[in-house]
């Protein structure tokens, strides 16, 4: 099920909340619209819309019933008026929607099989959360998987070498060079093969023993701090799955045609290497470096100045605020930070609550965790944690008609 931002009317009588006038400076009136009003202007869906406020070319208020957002139309039409001198057409968009058991989303979160992640992250292990995506169940008690064989973990390290690096692309070249050796693997059998496998692919080092948590700390830092392990585990947990994104839809479609699930699943890490998707957090971690050398304002202005979104703010789900952020904030605030990013970080939102429009993400938590953790800015906790998602996603999609995805086109005219 895919659950999209709309514009649904609030009723709120007699004010008319899809079209509201403010005055302006020296008697000026503007007229304020709802967000299916603009995006019909526009043309554009929602998360564009959102978009075009974050990067300042339209102005958002706040409507009389204090939830609903409401859009200058002055500046939409303008924006409209600039779309359609272009010579180029409108950049379509795809919408698809599959039938699904495995994640629901709404403003309070995802829940996966039913049960909300923000519990899940407070009560379970990342194992455990992986195993209910993939059966359906809830283990009760710790899960253990097997350590990999001396095979495979001989095939992992020779990837990597080939590869040049530890990381998301080492991950991926592994999945596929696995389809080979377990051409039969189920997904779900698959997804865990690789997550044991992934703490030696992302870093380098065999990573030790324990729970995935514990061995990506240990093979990253050296040790095993409860409290870094413990944060890390709460990221596994919050970004294991979150319905049809676009590396999840990429691994489904590899599945319609039924290769081995490896290749499927590195379908879809392959897609999360977009800097707009699992690359995220790393953009979070150089606005921070900059907020501390120049200021929050100065880090925060240049990318608006510049039209571009502020990394770590914004959602195309949560309207509201990502229900992941505050979390995974509270389970940083535990770690020691021996670097001292925690001003910056709390400059950063302090700021962006008069700079920015939209609420910070999960993507913000995450990259306040590498720094205050240590952690190098590029390593894939998304795409180790989305392992879990992709193998349940790959399963159920393995149960459908194959080849059910087809793209349709339309002539280009010039």
């Amino acid at each position: 099920m895919i659950v999209e931002p709309t514009g649904g009317k609030i009723n709120v009588d007699p004010i008319n909340v899809d079209q509201i006038q403010y005055g302006g400076h020296a008697g000026d009136m503007s007229t304020f619209v709802g967000s299916a009003e603009a995006t019909r202007i526009l043309g554009v869906r929602p998360e564009t819309l959102y978009a075009y406020v974050s990067r300042g070319l339209i102005r958002r208020r706040v409507g009389p019933d204090g939830r609903r957002s409401l859009y200058d139309r002055d500046d939409i039409e303008a924006l409209s008026r600039r779309g359609r001198s272009r010579t180029s057409p409108p950049r379509p968009s795809i919408d698809v929607q599959v039938t699904s058991a495995i994640t629901c989303l709404d403003e309070q979160g995802p829940t996966f099989r039913g049960r909300p992640v923000v519990e899940l992250a407070g009560t379970a292990t990342f194992e455990q959360v992986a195993e209910l995506l993939w059966t359906g169940e809830l283990p009760i008690g710790r899960v253990r998987w097997s350590v990999p064989s001396a095979a495979d973990r001989e095939l992992a390290a020779d990837v990597v070498a080939a590869v040049g690096q530890p990381g998301l692309a080492a991950l991926a070249a592994t999945s596929t060079a696995l389809a080979e050796r377990h051409r039969d693997d189920p997904p779900t059998v698959a997804a865990r093969r690789l997550l044991t496998l992934a703490p030696l692919v992302v870093s380098g080092h065999g990573g030790g023993s324990g729970s995935t948590a514990q061995r990506l700390v240990q093979a990253w830092t050296g040790r095993a701090d409860r409290h870094t392990v413990d944060a890390v585990d709460a990221v596994l947990v919050m970004l294991a799955d979150h319905e049809l994104t676009t590396s999840t839809l990429a691994a489904r479609v590899a599945a319609s045609v039924r290769p081995p699930a490896h290749c499927a699943l590195a379908a879809g890490l392959s897609t999360m290497s977009g800097r707009l998707h699992g690359a995220a957090a790393s953009q979070v971690v150089t606005l921070l470096a900059e907020a501390r050398e120049h200021g929050a304002a100065a880090a925060i202005g240049r990318r608006l100045s510049a039209s571009e979104p502020v990394p770590g703010f914004g959602h195309t789900i949560y309207k509201r605020r990502d229900p992941r952020f505050a979390p995974l904030m509270d389970s940083i605030a535990e770690l020691s930070d021996p670097d001292g990013w925690r001003p910056t970080i709390a400059e950063v939102l302090s700021e962006s609550g008069n700079l920015v429009p939209v609420a910070p993400n999960v993507d913000f938590a995450l990259g306040a965790l590498l720094l205050t953790a240590r952690l190098p800015a590029d390593v894939p906790l998304f795409a180790v944690a989305r392992l879990a998602g992709l193998g349940a996603h790959v399963a159920e999609e393995m149960g459908e008609v194959p080849l059910r995805f087809r793209g349709l086109t339309r002539p280009l005219r010039t």
